[in-house]
């Protein structure tokens, strides 16, 4: 019996941004260390699950109601909860609290500080909610500067998997970030620059390098947070397991290899290639197999009956003509365009129908050794060189 899914948590983060003489920081905390834990000991941004009571904060909200946060973040309802979950870990671990007067004038916190000390340690250990804290000192949480980032959902070979909303916002003037010593042993002001540096040694997960990298680039933190304010159409993020020269890594949806790895390797187990040379062997489907070429990829196509047929292949290609003897022997007909065959039967259940473009393998809907625009009857592309990938249709 196959283990039952993992649950995917719903989580928000936040990148908190501020002006220094080095460039733009963004404020790093470096998780605790914790047995069994794949972020033990990582530097992250402010961030956590959302919290049920996250949704008695919706009335001390200011600046979006539900309606609006759910629109923004594509959702049909409870947006609000993600924005108000990143606000409230933002004070639980590192201090920093984003409040205002009713009327959204700005509040001098420094004569709350030691109220503020008990609250930030009541609502880390669950004894008092954001909601709480607003009715007590008639504050409203300010989303009127919340930037809607990035999404990422943790890739499935993780033990634990979060569906995370991550956000921008400037940071808080007239407030110092202190760590929460029981979920930050320390705090970091950091460019992407120095948190990337290899010589710095920073444990940093992958949505963690991602997100730095794309905070690269810009002079000062008010540029980089209207950046995030403007961007629409935030797509989500999974990563998948791929198999590199240097071993496993993660790869994304702008990688050329991800449609094929995240297709044969559903489970994420990290064995299918996102790098190729010449020689390698791939089965792409229960009919088709790759064996890649330095210029030129070869397909094999196979019928359960036993027939076949090869599609392209590199002439002076030593790997990978001595991949295809190993495969297929001498018997399988090539085939290239202008073969002459309008409709090929490889066997009883495999049927290739010549395009101007490469063949089309009818039963699985597959444009084989050919590159060209998608047709309606195409919904997957093995290209004459690189990666198979779905077929992308203009909208």
């Amino acid at each position: 019996m196959s283990a039952a899914p993992l649950p995917i948590r719903p989580a928000a983060s936040l990148l908190v941004l501020r002006d220094a003489p080095g460039g733009v920081e963004l404020l790093l905390m470096r998780r605790a260390e914790r047995d069994n834990d794949f972020r033990s000991g990582a530097c992250v941004f402010p961030g956590g699950v959302l919290d049920a009571a996250d949704r008695h904060a919706w009335r001390w909200c200011l600046g979006q109601d539900d309606r609006q946060a759910s629109a923004r973040l594509g959702l049909p309802h409870g947006g609000l909860d993600y924005f108000v979950a990143a606000l409230r870990e933002c004070f639980e671990e590192v201090g920093l609290l984003y409040v205002c007067q009713p009327d959204g004038s700005a509040v001098d916190l420094t004569a709350h500080a030691d109220a503020l000390r008990e609250w930030r340690q009541r609502l880390h250990r669950g004894q008092a909610t954001m909601a709480a804290l607003c009715a007590a000192f008639d504050w409203r949480l300010d989303l009127r500067d919340m930037a809607y980032f990035a999404h990422w959902l943790t890739p499935v070979v993780r033990p634990k998997r979060f569906d995370t909303r991550f956000f921008v916002r400037l940071a808080p003037s007239g407030q110092r970030a202190l760590p929460h010593m029981g979920e930050a042993l320390e705090l970091m002001w950091l460019t992407p620059e120095q948190a990337l540096d290899p010589q710095r040694a920073l444990k940093l997960l992958n949505v963690t390098q991602h997100t730095l990298r794309d905070m690269c680039g810009f002079a000062r933190a008010e540029q980089a947070w209207r950046h995030a304010r403007e961007l629409r159409g935030v797509a989500r993020h999974l990563p998948v397991l791929a198999l590199g020269q240097g071993g496993t890594r993660f790869i994304i949806e702008d990688h050329p290899a991800y449609d094929e790895v995240a297709r044969l390797d559903p489970l994420g187990r990290g064995g299918v290639r996102c790098e190729l040379q010449s020689g390698d062997v791939q089965q792409l489907s229960a009919r088709l197999w790759r064996v890649a070429g330095a210029a030129r990829h070869a397909y094999l196509v196979r019928d359960a009956d036993g027939g076949a047929v090869l599609i392209g292949a590199e002439v002076g290609d030593a790997a990978q003509a001595q991949a295809l003897r190993h495969m297929a022997g001498d018997a399988p007909r090539r085939l290239d365009p202008g073969a002459g065959a309008s409709t090929l039967r490889v066997g009883a259940g495999t049927t290739l129908l010549e395009l101007e473009d490469g063949w089309l393998l009818e039963q699985e809907r597959t444009l084989v050794g050919g590159d060209a625009a998608p047709l309606p009857q195409v919904e997957w592309i093995a290209p004459p060189h690189g990666f198979l990938r779905r077929a992308r249709r203009e909208t």
